[in-house]
């Protein structure tokens, strides 16, 4: 198999070289730049993947001058899911009302917003922490209760719309768990869909940072999360104003949810989320004690520091293979735009790892390998790299005609001569 890699950005024009021994790699850099940027590249073939650009924890923003006091600390490109900033990002601890986060998201993934939920005697009773007050058999729109939820902070929705989306509070539980892992939250477990303390309700800083970003990809979902007072009407009942715990949509600029969280055993939670430019940031605090300073000082040094970056475009070409047999050159591409965010001066490599087993046919979309982006030593940003175009060996007759026109052709250069 030979690799043949296109190591200019696109658009560009420019040579590609040509790696024939098994293993070898091509390298050469470039300084990055603001949208659309670009990187050198580097080619690896088989071995490990790397890890996700989150995991890649940025060391050099471990030791930036930025003061927080909580306990631990996330900042994430909710872009890329790049990590800006860390402290102790994978520190198991109980999430209190960011819980409620999961709960969201998974509710608008399961039911249309206007299925009505019938509130049960249990619910109606339950008083534990914060609460909107919910009569029992009242019939409340999903979308209500999703206000009294995330603005409230409402442990009785919770457990509302727990019931009504998935018939009893466990069912739906084991859904926000299945969520969890499918987003890659591997230290995460809930047993709850409010945050009440239990000793094996959990997550970490890193996982809710992975949850957030999920969650504010969904246009409903960020409508809520940045709404700062809601009345909430209940049939039969008076209605009552809600207003977002979430003082940064008050006064921080750009500001745009996510949710508090308060237990005794967790300590001042916050999931924070601000978008500047197009930009998005989220930060994410457990067991602050300066929840709000320690947001703005985190989001703020992040939007300071850093800028986003296109790596690659959708349908980049990053490789090329020539396959023994093949009727064609299997061209590998970046099925979606890649992002990363870099600090001022700061160069990006661009490394692919092609499969080692990569055998005729290759099907159109199917993975081939992988680009992996770093800068200063930390990875940046990941893609799959998927084939561009169906690529097959020559049929019988292909074969024969081909061999046909060799034979045509050395004998008619021995008639010449």
């Amino acid at each position: 198999m030979i690799l043949l890699l296109a190591c200019a950005p696109a658009g560009a024009s420019g040579a590609r070289g040509i790696a024939p021994a098994r293993g070898a790699s091509v390298s050469s850099r470039r300084p990055a730049s603001p949208l659309p940027g670009r990187g050198s590249m580097v080619l690896r073939r088989g071995g490990g993947a790397p890890a996700s650009a989150g995991e890649a924890t940025d060391a050099s923003a471990r030791r930036a001058p930025v003061r927080v006091t909580a306990t631990a600390a996330v900042l994430m490109d909710a872009r890329s899911g790049q990590v800006l900033y860390s402290r102790n990002p994978h520190l198991v601890w109980p999430p209190a009302s960011t819980t409620k986060i999961l709960t969201a998201l998974v509710a608008l993934e399961a039911a249309p917003l206007e299925m009505p939920i019938r509130i049960s005697a249990d619910v109606a009773r339950f008083r534990d922490g914060s609460v909107v007050g919910l009569p029992e058999g009242a019939r409340i729109p999903l979308h209500d209760l999703l206000y009294g939820l995330m603005l409230q902070s409402g442990n009785d929705a919770a457990l509302a719309i727990a019931e009504g989306v998935s018939g009893t509070v466990p069912a739906f539980v084991a859904r926000m768990n299945a969520e969890a892992r499918r987003l890659g939250a591997t230290h995460t477990h809930f047993t709850s869909p409010h945050g009440l303390y239990d000793a094996d309700h959990y997550t970490t800083a890193y996982d809710l940072a992975l949850i957030a970003r999920a969650a504010m990809r969904n246009p409903t979902f960020r409508e809520i999360v940045r709404t700062r007072r809601w009345v909430f009407a209940t049939p039969g009942g008076p209605s009552r104003v809600l207003w977002n715990h979430n003082r940064l949509l008050a006064w921080y600029p750009g500001a745009d949810g996510v949710k508090t969280g308060y237990v005794h055993q967790s300590g001042q939670t916050l999931v924070a989320s601000a978008t500047r430019d197009g930009w998005r940031l989220i930060a994410v605090l457990l067991r602050s004690r300066d929840l709000w300073g320690d947001a703005s000082r985190l989001l703020t040094y992040g939007f300071a520091r850093y800028r986003p970056v296109e790596l690659a475009r959708t349908g980049e070409e990053l490789a090329a293979v020539a396959l023994p047999g093949a009727d064609g050159i299997v061209l590998g591409v970046v099925p979606e735009d890649v992002y990363g965010a870099l600090a001022p001066g700061e160069t990006a490599e661009r490394r692919v790892r092609l499969r080692p087993d990569l055998e005729l046919p290759v099907r159109r979309g199917e993975p081939i390998g992988e680009v992996a982006f770093y800068a200063s030593g930390r990875l940046v940003g990941s893609a799959p790299i998927v084939a561009a175009r169906a690529v097959s060996a020559p049929s019988g007759l292909a074969r024969v005609l081909e061999w046909v026109g060799r034979m045509i052709t050395r004998a008619s250069g021995a008639l010449v001569l």
